[in-house]
């Protein structure tokens, strides 16, 4: 009896922590930008998570991505770095998911202290939400 509910308690414990892989996999697909970057310059860059685990860089074009993936927390992304001289590096990143909502993507590189942390908006409510500083364009 002791062997079968330690048994279904593992399980129990592996189908919700898929259950919750799959969901934070689904939240994070769609265009998520610097909210930063878009203020001081009026540009969307960062990065477009498609189904299937296919990744892609908005308007940064010295990365060429291919991959994304979240593995126990950390969002996983693979491509290539393109260099000035034409050469293509190897680039992979993994960082921690700190916070995941509709609209805000917030990840932690470095987890020792300080903390290095990445903020992204979802493109579908970054324009609403961040008023683009032309006085530093001028």
């Amino acid at each position: 009896m002791k062997k079968l509910l330690i048994t279904a308690m593992a399980l129990s414990c592996f189908a919700f922590s898929s259950y919750g892989q799959d969901k934070v996999e689904k939240q994070i697909i769609g265009k998520w930008c610097n909210p930063y970057t878009y203020e001081s310059t009026g540009e969307l860059k960062g990065f477009h998570f498609k189904k299937g685990g296919v990744c892609e860089a908005i308007n940064i074009p010295s990365l060429d991505l291919k991959t994304w993936s979240i593995q126990d927390g950390y969002l996983l992304i693979k491509g290539f770095s393109l260099e000035e001289d034409g050469k293509k590096e190897v680039y992979e990143t993994k960082e921690k998911i700190d916070l995941l909502s509709p609209d805000t993507l917030s990840l932690v590189a470095r987890e020792s202290n300080p903390r290095l942390i990445f903020l992204y908006l979802n493109t579908k409510i970054i324009k609403e939400r961040v008023a683009v500083d032309t006085m530093s364009w001028e």
